[in-house]
C-alpha cells in the first residue's frame, strides 16, 4: 500500500513540479507572490470543485469527469501557447497555468484518497506516501530549476523547448481521454516500447509527467504530440525574433 501510494503521489504531482520551475524561470515578478496568488486561486478552485465531483462524474452518461479533465487540459494548453506567443500577460497567464495544473493534480489525488477509504492502514500510508512523494517531486523541481538557470545563461531556447514538451504532453493526454470515452475512435498502437522502458517504472513515470511518454502510442496521439511540439517551437521562435 505504501509503495503504491508513493508512486501515485509522485506520478500525479510531477507534472506540476516540472511546470513550476519552468514558469519560475520565465517570471519577471517576485516569485514568492506568484506562488502565493497561484495557491489562493487553486485553493478557491478546489473548494468549489471538490463538493461537485460526484455530480460532475455523473454528467454525460458517466463521462463527465473525463470531459472536465479535457477542459482543464485544453485551458492549460492555451495558457502555455499564450506564453509562447506573447509575454504581455505573462504573470496572469502563469498564475492561471499553475492553478490549472494544481487543480488537475489535486483532483487525481482526492479521487485516489477517496478510493482508499476503508482500507486497513490506508490513512498512515496516505500521509507517509504524500510526504515521500512530495519530497521526491520537490527534489526534482529544485534540480530542474537549477539546470534551467544554467542553461538559460547560454540560450532562452531551453525554456521554449521545455514549454513545448509540457504542452505536447497536455495535448496527448487530452487525446487519450477523448479516445477513452469513445469521442474519437480507438486506434491501433504503433509500437510497444514497454520492454525497453515501462510506463510504471521510475523513469517511465518521470518521462510521462515531463513530456507524455507512452509505451503504446497510437497515430492520433503521436500526431497531436508532434503537432503541438512543433507549433509551440514555431511560436517561440517568432517571439524571440
Amino acid at each position: 500500500m505504501l509503495i503504491n501510494t508513493v508512486l501515485v503521489f509522485t506520478r500525479d504531482l510531477l507534472p506540476l513540479f516540472i511546470l513550476l520551475p519552468v514558469l519560475l524561470q520565465l517570471t519577471l515578478t517576485e516569485k514568492r507572490w506568484l506562488l502565493i496568488r497561484t495557491g489562493l486561486i487553486a485553493t478557491a478552485g478546489m473548494l468549489l470543485i471538490t463538493p461537485a465531483l460526484a455530480a460532475i462524474t455523473r454528467l454525460a452518461d458517466g463521462n463527465g469527469l473525463e470531459l472536465f479533465f479535457i477542459l482543464l487540459l485544453t485551458l492549460l494548453l492555451l495558457c502555455l501557447s499564450l506564453l509562447s506567443i506573447t509575454w504581455r500577460y505573462r504573470t496572469a497567464t502563469m498564475m492561471l497555468a499553475l492553478a490549472l495544473q494544481t487543480i488537475i493534480c489535486a483532483i487525481n489525488l482526492v479521487l485516489f484518497s477517496l478510493t482508499s477509504v476503508g482500507v486497513a492502514g490506508a490513512t498512515e500510508s496516505l500521509w507517509l506516501g504524500a510526504v515521500l512523494g512530495l519530497g521526491i517531486c520537490s527534489s526534482i523541481a529544485v534540480l530542474t530549476y537549477q539546470v534551467l538557470a544554467e542553461l538559460k545563461r547560454f540560450s532562452s531556447w531551453c525554456l521554449g523547448i521545455m514549454l513545448a514538451l509540457i504542452a505536447a504532453r497536455q495535448s496527448s493526454e487530452a487525446i487519450g481521454l477523448l479516445a477513452q470515452i469513445d469521442v474519437i475512435p480507438q486506434q491501433t498502437t504503433l509500437w510497444d516500447s514497454s520492454n525497453l522502458l515501462a510506463e510504471q517504472s521510475e523513469l517511465g513515470v518521470f518521462f510521462h509527467a515531463w513530456f507524455g511518454y507512452e509505451a503504446t502510442p497510437d497515430a492520433i496521439q503521436l500526431l497531436s504530440w508532434a503537432g503541438t511540439f512543433i507549433l509551440m517551437l514555431l511560436m517561440w521562435q517568432r517571439q524571440m525574433r
